[in-house]
């Protein structure tokens, strides 16, 4: 799995390149008017989608920072889903953690191409689900399921994303038991300004949601760029609106960035690895539009059984 530092695949570069969006974003937040930020086409279908739950858009720049009681039960239920990936490469050793992956259908998990590149590596791969602390604070059980690349895969370099099949869990499907997220193709699911949530494990740790303090400030055709606290371990994790729909793909954190190009450690100096991933300063997060990832899924070549598996899981999402 590659180090998520941003340098050398143009993630900083396109942080760097949306420096008017950003500075767009904050202008529309300090005077809470969403139209600075955001084109009027952009903004109407925001509006239309969240009126069909009998949402005010305007809520999106005040003062108010309460949310409905079914904020938490929707974040609960959209966790369950969320899981570990660790590497089981060596059965002789305990699993070592990679990053973050979420259910998308019963059977079929969605992380990052940069963490599960080919389907060797997913072979040596599987998925921890109930890895979490529970309600009293005790670390709970949890279920291992192995990964499935030669029941359902697809992956793209580009948009750093792949999907691979899940084997079951105690005879049946993990999603029968911990649920899955439904992939909405369809646009409208943030705006700039907008608050958004993931829910990864940060440094392989027991699950964690980062929540409220985090805002979308800036995006292109395929990426979302966001302020959020993520770490290493939390490439593959869903990031989603205050309704719970996922809008991204998580990625990779973005490096702060010297006149020469280096990154930055957090007292001023020169960033180098041996100071570790946290002494770092970061700008910002990167993330695959959800959108975009149905598209190039519509078009992947694949078998005919495989075929059907993604056709089930973006038709599930259709009307969502």
């Amino acid at each position: 799995m590659l180090e998520d530092n941003a340098v050398s695949d143009g993630a900083a570069a396109r942080w760097k390149a949306s420096a008017d969006q950003i500075a767009d974003t904050a202008t529309a937040l300090r005077e809470r008017d969403l139209a600075l930020a955001n084109a009027p086409d952009e903004i109407e279908r925001r509006q239309r989608r969240l009126a069909d739950q009998g949402l005010d858009l305007e809520a999106l720049v005040g003062d108010d920072d309460s949310v409905g009681t079914n904020f938490l039960s929707r974040g609960t239920t959209a966790a369950r889903s969320v899981s570990r990936v660790v590497s089981v490469a060596s059965r002789r050793d305990p699993p070592v953690p990679l990053a973050t992956g979420v259910l998308i259908a019963p059977r079929l998990l969605l992380t990052n191409n940069h963490v599960v590149p080919g389907e060797v590596d997913a072979t040596e791969a599987a998925a921890q689900f109930g890895f979490e602390v529970d309600e009293a604070g005790r670390e709970g059980e949890y279920v291992t399921c192995a990964l499935a690349p030669e029941v359902c895969w697809v992956t793209d370099e580009e948009l750093d994303f792949t999907v691979v099949a899940v084997a079951d869990a105690h005879g049946e499907a993990p999603g029968e038991t911990y649920g899955w997220v439904p992939l909405i193709e369809q646009t409208g699911k943030a705006l700039k300004c907008e608050v958004l949530n993931v829910i990864h494990h940060p440094g392989g740790e027991r699950k964690r949601v980062s929540i409220r303090a985090n805002r979308m400030v800036a995006q292109d055709e395929i990426w979302l760029r966001y302020t959020s606290d993520t770490r290493k371990g939390s490439s593959g994790a869903p990031v989603f609106n205050d309704q719970w729909e996922m809008v991204a793909l998580h990625r990779r954190g973005i490096k702060l960035l010297d006149e020469q190009g280096a990154p930055v450690a957090r007292g001023g100096e020169r960033w180098t690895p041996e100071m570790g991933r946290d002494a770092a300063v970061y700008m910002g997060n990167e993330g695959a539009r959800v959108s975009r990832i149905v598209k190039r899924l519509r078009a992947a070549p694949l078998t005919p059984p495989m075929r059907a598996l993604i056709d089930a899981a973006i038709e599930a999402g259709a009307g969502v």
